[in-house]
């Protein structure tokens, strides 16, 4: 008597890894940065999706990471390149309005004869609380004229005193054209790029461990407001 032959399953194996992406632009590079992030997310959790369930736990083990090296995957470290490039060009805007606002050559002893009456009123504070709001007071009430003198003196003024310094550029940008504007610019491509980078960080994380995508924050939801330091004594 013979027995009918029983075939063995063929075996599941993962679907091959996605080629091409399609780039979603943006208008600016933070915003391409989140829409490239959505997308790359999307096509990995529709990647996953599309396994079948009969894959040998082995074969899944080996195959992890595969879409670290898809088409899509591989976008996101240029956009989120051109973010922190943008920041840093924020960043030095603001930076160099600050150092571009210099004491001349030709009034350097004026500069220095105004700093030194101020370092001593400053010098015979010793309450770190009171000597900031007596450094808020100096600033508001210099000449025009003197305020590169303060750019120039202060930071380095309060850094050897020990007390918070936060707060200086927002009291130099009323003084200086075109300097609040740059900060605010500044602040918030900073935080933008810092949600993006936690972005890319867990994306890229899911896709080593081949685990579900995970939400991803909105860049567009952070503002310019910027904080304070305070002191608590």
């Amino acid at each position: 008597m013979t027995f009918p032959t029983v075939r063995p399953a063929r075996p599941a194996y993962p679907p091959p890894v996605p080629t091409g992406f399609i780039d979603p632009g943006g208008r600016t590079p933070a915003e391409r940065a989140h829409r490239t992030q959505q997308a790359v997310a999307k096509a990995y959790s529709d990647w996953r999706a599309a396994h079948s369930r009969d894959i040998d736990p082995e074969t899944l083990r080996d195959n992890a990471g595969a879409f670290q090296v898809s088409d899509a995957a591989l976008t996101l470290p240029g956009v989120l390149d051109a973010v922190k490039a943008n920041a840093a060009a924020a960043k030095g805007k603001a930076d160099d309005l600050i150092k571009g606002n210099r004491v001349s050559q030709d009034g350097r002893a004026a500069a220095d004869a105004f700093w030194h009456r101020k370092e001593r009123l400053l010098d015979s504070i010793k309450d770190p609380s009171k000597l900031v709001a007596a450094a808020l007071d100096v600033v508001a009430n210099a000449d025009d004229d003197q305020i590169p003198t303060l750019s120039e003196e202060l930071p380095d003024y309060l850094a050897s005193r020990k007390v918070p310094a936060g707060w200086l550029p927002s009291a130099l940008s009323s003084r200086i054209p075109g300097l609040a504007d740059a900060q605010a610019d500044s602040i918030l491509k900073a935080r933008q790029l810092a949600v993006l980078q936690q972005n890319h960080d867990t994306l890229t994380n899911a896709m080593a461990k081949d685990v579900a995508a995970p939400p991803l924050l909105d860049p567009s939801q952070v503002d310019a407001t910027p904080y304070t330091d305070t002191y608590t004594g």
